[in-house]
């Protein structure tokens, strides 16, 4: 399934994409916001290519801006029986950040999510730390569903981690119509 907005094109994660997206994890500040322990060996990230690529729970997209892989997103737990699934993204380039384009492919999940999939929540975690991200999803009408505290460990600290959730009514009510032109 591939997603087109106006400034991104989510294509499915294909195996020379894996290079570039361990280089992203391994990255301190990224690692850090997708609450990674790092490095992600080229082992690891062979068996998490397996793994996305034959669970069904599991949906992975890559990012691209004119025809270049810039980041990563997705859906784990996808759970067709309650209708949910827990949504993440990165946009791994550092250059191209805070030009709206995580935004705009965020927006092209969500709207994949509720009118593709026909999910009624879509959930995700947040380091507490990563106001840039929890300002982003509150944009979207996400709300926070708790806190954990110190929840992991990371970088010789305690991490609190935000869960928040959208869910189909409110994203119906408010956002359908920025899923495109974010």
């Amino acid at each position: 399934m591939i997603l087109r907005g106006n400034n991104v094109i989510l294509r499915p994660l294909e195996r020379e994409d894996l290079d570039r997206s361990r280089m992203w994890v391994n990255d301190i500040e990224i690692g850090r916001g997708l609450l990674r322990i790092l490095p992600v060996t080229e082992i690891e990230q062979e068996r998490w290519f397996e793994d996305i690529s034959t669970k069904s729970s599991k949906l992975v997209w890559a990012v691209q801006k004119d025809s270049v892989h810039i980041g990563n997103l997705g859906f784990y737990n996808l759970d067709f029986l309650h209708r949910r699934a827990e949504a993440w993204c990165y946009i791994g380039d550092k250059a191209l950040r805070g030009q709206g384009l995580g935004k705009e492919a965020f927006a092209l999940l969500l709207n994949y999510g509720f009118n593709g999939l026909g999910l009624n929540k879509i959930y995700l975690h947040v380091a507490g730390e990563n106001h840039v991200a929890i300002a982003m999803y509150q944009s979207f009408g996400f709300v926070t569903e708790g806190n954990l505290e110190q929840e992991y460990f990371i970088q010789g600290s305690f991490q609190d981690v935000r869960r928040m959730r959208l869910l189909t009514a409110d994203w119906s009510a408010g956002n359908a119509e920025r899923s495109i032109t974010c």
